[in-house]
This record gives C-alpha cells, sequence and structure tokens, in this order.
C-alpha cells in the first residue's frame, strides 16, 4: 500500500510539474500575436481493489491542448476578410479625394468657374485681345486639369493592378506556408505518440488569419490528421499536403484599361472573390475609381461638345484664311450621316461669312447638309441592307467651291480645308444647325472628344483674336460670348437638365457621399472585428492574472504532494527498522 501510494504521490508531483510548465509558457506568450492559450488537461487513473474495496491510484495527464473555439475563429476570419475589404476601399476614396482636390484653389469646378468667368471678362472689354488671351489660357487651364485628373486615375489604376500582383504573390507566399504546415502537424498527430503540435498550429491560425485578410477562405480541419482543407469560393487553395498556386491574369475594359485579376488551377480559372484586400482592390479600381473617370470622361466629352456646338456658330475679331479641319473621314463618297463622328451630324447646314477687305464688301453664303436617317432593315429580307443617305463630304466640297471668293479641297488625311482666293478675302463661320463644324473641328474651340484627348485649338491658341465672340459678323458683338458665359447658369438636357457646373458638381457630391458610406460601413467592420477580437481573447488568450493564479495553485499542489512523499518516507523507514 505504500507503494501504491507513493506511486500516486508521483503522479501529483508530475501533474503539478507540467501544469507550473505549462502556466509558464502561456504566460511566456501573453504578448505574442496568433498564440493559443495550454490547457493542462488532468484526469482521474484507473482503481485498484484491495480486499473488495476499489482505492484511486492517483491523476493522469491527460494531454495539454490549446484552448479554442473553432466557430468564432470562423466568424472572426470572416470578419477580418470583410474589414480588409471595406478598409481598401476607404483608402482609395481617400485617394480619389486627394487627387480631386475638391473645395481647394486647384480643384476641377475652380478651374471651370475661372473659364466661364474669363469669358465674362471678354464681354466687358469686347476689343481686347488680351482678355481674349486670358479666356484662351483659362480653357487650356481646364482640359490640363481634366487631362490631369483623367492620367491620375489611369496611374492609380495601374497602381492597383500591381497590388493585385502583390497580393497574390502574398497569397501563394502563406498557401504554401500553410501547405507545409499541414504536413508537419500531420506527421506529429499521426504518429503513435498520439501528441499535439501546438506551436504548428498557432503559426497556422497566423497564416490562415492573414491570408483571410487578402481574399475571403472557409477552413475545414480533418479531424484524422490535424490537416486543414482551405477553399475560396468553389476553389481549393490548400487540401492536405496539396496546394494550387494562384496567378494573375488581365483583361481589358471598355475604356481600354487593363485589369489584373486572380486565377488558380490548371486551367487558370478566376477565383471568385467577394471580400479582403483583393475584393477592396477590385472594387476600388473598377467601380470607385472607374465609375468617376466613366463620368469625368462623359462630362468632358458633353462639355466639349455642347461647347464648341455654341462657340463654332461665333466669329473673332477677324477671320480665316485658310482652315483644315481637326478630324478626318474615312469615305468622302459616304453620307455624312453615317460617318463615325465623336459628335452627330444633323440636317441643317451653317453660314460661311466672307468679307473682301479690298471693296469692303460682306457677303453671307449658306451651306445646307442633308442627313437622311437610315431606313429600318426587315429582319426576313434577302436584300442587302440599306445605307445612310443625303449629303457626302465631297458634295459639302462642291458646295463651297461654288461659292465665290473660297475654295475646298481634301488633304491627303481626308481632312476637309478651306482656303480664300485672294490674299485680300477672309472668311468666317455662322449659324451652324447641323453641328457639322463640331463634328468635323472647324471653327471650334476645344479639341478631342474625352477627358484624356481634350485641349484647345491650336489655332486659337496661336491667335486668341480669332476667339469666336460674335453672331453678327467678324468683331461685330458679342452676343456668341453671352450664351457661352451663360452656360454656368444655363440648364442644359445633356447635363441631365442641370447647368455644366451644377451637374460636376452632383458628380463631385456623389463621390463624397458614397465615400462617406464607405467610411461608416468600414467603422463599422473595423469595431466587429474588433468585438470578436476581444471574444477571441477572453477564450484563447493569455490573462497574466489567471496564469500566475494556475501557477500558484500548481505549486501549492506540488507543496503538498512534497509533504506526502516525506511521510510516506517515515512510514516506510518506521517500517524498515523494526
Amino acid at each position: 500500500m505504500l507503494f501504491d501510494s507513493l506511486n500516486t504521490a508521483w503522479k501529483s508531483l508530475n501533474a503539478a510539474s507540467m501544469g507550473i510548465q505549462v502556466a509558464g509558457q502561456n504566460l511566456a506568450h501573453v504578448d505574442t500575436p496568433g498564440y493559443v492559450r495550454e490547457q493542462l488537461l488532468l484526469g482521474t487513473d484507473i482503481s485498484k481493489r484491495y480486499r473488495q474495496i476499489d482505492m484511486g491510484t492517483g491523476v493522469q495527464t491527460l494531454g495539454v491542448v490549446q484552448v479554442i473555439d473553432e466557430y468564432l475563429e470562423e466568424r472572426l476570419r470572416t470578419s477580418v476578410s470583410e474589414s480588409a475589404n471595406s478598409t481598401t476601399q476607404e483608402n482609395v476614396y481617400a485617394d480619389l479625394e486627394g487627387l480631386l482636390k475638391e473645395l481647394s484653389e486647384n480643384d476641377l469646378s475652380t478651374s471651370l468657374d475661372t473659364f466661364y468667368n474669363s469669358i465674362s471678362n471678354v464681354l466687358n472689354n469686347p476689343e481686347t485681345t488680351s482678355y481674349r488671351d486670358m479666356a484662351v489660357e483659362a480653357g487650356q487651364d481646364l482640359a490640363d486639369s481634366i487631362k490631369r485628373i483623367a492620367d491620375s486615375l489611369l496611374e492609380m489604376q495601374d497602381g492597383i493592378n500591381k497590388r493585385v500582383q502583390s497580393s497574390a504573390e502574398e497569397i501563394n507566399k502563406l498557401t504554401k506556408q500553410i501547405q507545409q504546415l499541414n504536413i508537419e502537424i500531420s506527421r506529429i498527430e499521426s504518429s503513435n505518440a498520439g501528441g499535439t503540435a501546438n506551436s504548428l498550429r498557432d503559426d497556422r491560425y497566423v497564416a490562415l488569419t492573414a491570408l483571410a485578410g487578402q481574399v475571403n477562405i472557409k477552413v475545414t480541419e480533418n479531424k484524422n490528421n490535424g490537416t486543414v482543407t482551405v477553399t475560396c469560393g468553389s476553389h481549393i487553395l490548400v487540401d492536405g499536403a496539396n496546394r494550387d498556386e494562384v496567378y494573375v491574369d488581365y483583361n481589358t475594359d471598355a475604356r481600354g484599361i487593363a485589369k489584373a485579376f486572380l486565377t488558380s488551377g490548371a486551367m487558370r480559372s478566376k477565383l471568385p472573390v467577394t471580400a479582403g484586400t483583393v475584393a477592396g482592390l477590385y472594387e476600388g479600381r473598377d467601380t470607385i475609381l472607374g465609375d468617376y473617370a466613366t463620368k469625368l470622361d462623359q462630362f468632358t466629352h458633353d462639355l466639349i461638345g455642347e461647347f464648341n456646338a455654341v462657340y463654332a456658330s461665333g466669329q473673332g475679331l477677324t477671320g480665316y484664311k485658310s482652315t483644315t479641319s481637326l478630324q478626318s473621314i474615312d469615305d468622302p463618297d459616304a453620307a455624312l450621316g453615317a460617318a463615325a463622328f465623336s459628335y452627330p451630324v444633323r440636317n441643317g447646314g451653317f453660314d460661311l461669312l466672307i468679307t473682301d477687305a479690298k471693296t469692303g464688301v460682306s457677303v453671307t453664303e449658306h451651306v445646307e447638309i442633308k442627313v437622311d436617317p437610315v431606313p429600318m432593315t426587315d429582319p426576313f429580307s434577302l436584300d442587302p441592307a440599306p445605307t445612310a443617305q443625303g449629303t457626302t463630304l465631297n458634295d459639302l466640297i462642291d458646295s463651297i467651291n461654288a461659292i465665290e471668293g473660297v475654295s475646298a479641297t481634301l488633304t491627303n488625311r481626308n481632312e476637309l480645308k478651306i482656303t480664300t482666293d485672294s490674299p485680300e478675302v477672309t472668311f468666317a463661320f455662322g449659324n451652324d444647325t447641323s453641328g457639322f463644324l463640331t463634328a468635323m473641328g472647324i471653327n471650334t474651340f476645344f479639341t478631342g472628344n474625352g477627358s484624356s484627348t481634350i485641349g484647345v485649338d491650336a489655332t486659337i491658341a496661336a491667335d486668341p483674336a480669332k476667339f469666336a465672340a460674335s453672331t453678327g459678323g467678324v468683331g461685330k458683338d458679342t452676343l456668341n460670348a453671352e450664351k457661352l458665359a451663360a452656360m454656368p447658369e444655363t440648364k442644359n438636357a445633356a447635363f441631365d437638365n442641370l447647368s455644366v457646373t451644377a451637374y460636376y458638381r452632383s458628380i463631385i457630391n456623389r463621390v463624397a457621399t458614397d465615400g462617406g458610406t464607405v467610411h461608416a460601413v468600414s467603422a463599422a467592420n473595423t469595431s466587429y472585428q474588433e468585438t470578436l477580437q476581444a471574444q477571441r481573447n477572453a477564450v484563447s488568450g493569455v490573462n497574466a492574472d489567471d496564469e500566475m493564479l494556475n501557477m500558484l495553485m500548481y505549486q501549492r499542489t506540488y507543496q503538498a504532494t512534497a509533504r506526502l512523499v516525506t511521510a510516506i518516507n517515515e512510514m516506510l523507514t518506521s517500517l524498515l527498522t523494526i
């Protein structure tokens, strides 16, 4: 019996020693990120029967396990993905707002106001070329501001593509780490010793959390060998000792912007990313930046078209001796209504105002343009599809050549060139009801058709006196400038029945509103993640006070058991000396 008691005491001493070791291990990792608190499992050892009496044989150590709530871990990983997603979007909005610099002296709204104000100054000083020069410079500054934003948006989107590439490298690094940990954990936990690879599991939890920060994942553990399977949607990233590499492929959107996206597997199919940093990068590039870029492009397209449509019907202080269209046409014998212009040509025409300086005679000649709609095609007809009818560019050239004092020709690039027949003759344009001048880029202020191509016509930049402020003839009045200057207060169907400046402010207000919404979502996701992290810390984290109490408890157990050993030793000594 005494020897059995000594064995019982030995088990108690061993359990107390292991308890102190576990408490010390926990205390050593009180500040280690991702560490999961360990716990010593104790149980009652098998009993022995002495003379029909069952006697206990002491305590047995069942193992050291991690204190962890797997369901909570899964929720935490999901929250990490959602938080990373919204935080990334919030950062993109911050970058966009920093680029736009609204409410500053260098924002696009200020450039718009400055431009239209400069046109108002022309009204007050119609005969002073310097004010027209200032209007041209303000227009160039506006065009430069728009192009700067457009170029910066492209750079930001390209930067996001590079971040997607970096995320792919990080994902492959993490999945490879998880794969290797799976192999080591399986080797240890599948052995006959039946141990638990707690430290390796800690490393795997950290890697899984980091992976969740990149993409949405689901983790399933194989209870037989301790390995995990990690999936992203329907795609398997890691399965025990196997893993799939993640790649980066590209496609091009309607605006010609290259977009990087993640693929995986031998078929390199698109990874169904819905959360994490990568999802935030997708959303930031395609929706936040992409939508604004599209709206800016459309706004600029309409700004150019609507401004030029008014401007092209005006005259400056001087006329033209020669001018060449900025646009060309593929087939000069095709109807103008079928040409691929950025701005439409309609039924109507325009005036040519011809002045002979020698005689002082000015005449106005009207050039008619007819654009017939393309008839509907019968889907069951075998006849070839009808083509547009109406005025062709060659027809227009013939009409201009029939006017005394001017000639029209085609350049070798199919541009329209109009010249005077005499050095004393000049010409100007007016009353364009067809949109032809805007479509071809003749007597226009702005060039291009979007945010990346907008500019100011080189002719007007070189000779600001040609700024078309008049509608009654060369240098006659400022009626055209009045129309142009009134655009910031004039509602326009092209701008959703808002003025040009009000419409742009509506775009900016939308950016601010959406940015505020994302900020609120990000704050909510971060708060939720912190709540789950606090719950996780309460379950799996190390509390120094608790571990000190555990250490004290095991120390007292060890001391009490040592006294038991001393008592048994004294009893054995007495027995052996009798």
